[in-house]
């Protein structure tokens, strides 16, 4: 297991109040991380930058 360092969106993209915040998981994989951090409370959920990915970034700590 890796630790993640996640940039997501928190908030209501759709209304403009949201912020940018770094969020830390542990996953075996990137993509992993991704579905995890997705899944977080507060984090906007959405699949492409259309339609408002919480998920800007993802980079391994450890």
């Amino acid at each position: 297991m890796n630790t993640y360092r996640c940039i997501v969106k928190f908030g209501h993209v759709g209304s403009g109040k949201f912020a940018e915040r770094a969020i830390y998981v542990k996953a075996p994989n990137v993509p992993a991380a991704m579905t995890i951090a997705k899944g977080r409370r507060g984090v906007k959920k959405g699949t492409h930058f259309r339609s408002g990915a919480s998920v800007l970034t993802v980079i391994r700590v450890n």
